[in-house]
């Protein structure tokens, strides 16, 4: 009896759906239904995320009460919940694997008109920026960092978390090179011979006080 009991258990386990689920999918375009490359996909309130391949596919684990954002250039941001689409979806959910398909829609921006003037000289080019009005300055400054436009802009361009990446690397390169690469100066430059004992004097301060502040602004 008590070995039936506990078989019944494990199955019913083994019956329930998983905690994590990998989800799958594609991201077409809502109007051509052509695939849309390198779709930035961000799962709301975490870090966590992924980007699409050329082909719109992405692949990534999700929980149930995840959000998923998109965003691609030239598109507005789309929004999946997850666990909307786990109580409509009419497959098997107990193997933790799911499958959807994302459309988002083009977004147009419309530019002002530009009119194109020939300059020959800089003494025009010097008198036509002269003649700009003021106002007309401040008010095209003051519609470029407007909350809504620099919003708009947050919610549908593509976020790069690469980017604080490279520039982290790039800053530890820096202070590698400038704290462990002793710089090389000829001897009979006054300037260079000042540098170099300067440069030898900073070494034996940070080794003495063990200064170990690798975020310095100089």
């Amino acid at each position: 009896m008590r070995t039936l009991w506990l078989i019944g258990l494990l199955a019913l386990a083994c019956a329930q759906e998983p905690k994590v689920y990998q989800l799958s999918g594609m991201v077409l375009s809502a109007t051509t239904g052509e695939p849309i490359p390198y779709v930035s996909i961000r799962v709301g309130k975490t870090r966590r995320g992924t980007v699409a391949n050329a082909d719109g596919f992405y692949s990534l684990p999700v929980v149930r009460g995840d959000t998923l954002y998109f965003s691609a250039l030239g598109y507005k941001r789309g929004r999946f919940i997850f666990s909307e689409y786990l109580q409509a979806y009419t497959g098997d959910t107990t193997e933790g694997f799911m499958y959807a398909v994302n459309y988002l829609t083009e977004d147009t921006i419309e530019l002002p008109t530009v009119r194109i003037s020939a300059i020959r000289t800089p003494e025009e080019l010097k008198t036509a920026l002269l003649n700009i009005p003021l106002e007309t300055q401040t008010q095209v400054a003051r519609d470029n960092v407007s909350p809504e436009l620099i919003a708009y802009f947050l919610q549908n361009l593509p976020l790069d978390p690469q980017e604080r990446i490279k520039v982290a690397e790039q800053r530890y390169r820096d202070i590698y090179y400038q704290r462990t690469l002793r710089p090389t100066y000829p001897i009979l430059d006054p300037i260079a011979a000042y540098r170099l004992v300067k440069y030898l004097t900073e070494k034996a301060q940070i080794k003495r006080e063990k200064i170990y502040d690798y975020w310095r602004d100089d």
